[in-house]
């Protein structure tokens, strides 16, 4: 008989009543296809203005509001929390179709573009906006690289 295996419950992370913010650093291949769920699940309706990109050589780093969907069924609404974005090593980042409302980027989505699956040195990660024809930031890395999501605590 064969035996059976069983995921770990990856949805605790989701239903918590834990109020800390959250340090989330994406690990590489085999996990990275999970860790990207992961990622975008944290950064789903996250928000920040094009003067919130900064790109300092080869790092990247995005500030942005995010809603902590990893306390929406506890607590039955959303509360938001200033997180910073972190990639790196960034070889070029462009922006396609520039929001026009109040120069803000709403997050629907972040992946994997085509060329992490050619087998070569780069890779592309995407952040996709809300809509038909959605806005874009088309970020190329260099392979292996490092994706960081830092809540920014609160003081008391």
């Amino acid at each position: 008989m064969a035996k059976r295996v069983t995921l770990p419950d990856f949805g605790i992370y989701f239903r918590t009543n834990s109020r800390s913010p959250i340090d989330f650093v994406y690990r590489e291949t085999p996990n990275l296809l999970h860790d990207m769920v992961f990622l975008r699940s944290y950064l789903h309706d996250a928000a920040f203005e094009d003067r919130d990109v900064h790109l300092r050589g080869t790092v990247l780093r995005i500030g942005l509001k995010r809603d902590r969907w990893e306390l929406y069924k506890s607590n039955g609404e959303l509360e938001r929390i200033a997180t910073r974005l972190t990639i790196r090593p960034v070889l070029s980042l462009k922006w396609h179709s520039k929001p026009k409302v109040e120069s803000k980027f709403f997050i629907r989505d972040v992946y994997l573009g085509e060329s992490f699956w050619d087998h070569s040195d780069k890779a592309e990660i995407v952040l996709s906006g809300f809509g038909k024809k959605p806005s874009q930031i088309r970020i190329v890395v260099r392979d292996p690289f490092s994706i960081r999501l830092l809540d920014v605590s609160r003081k008391k």
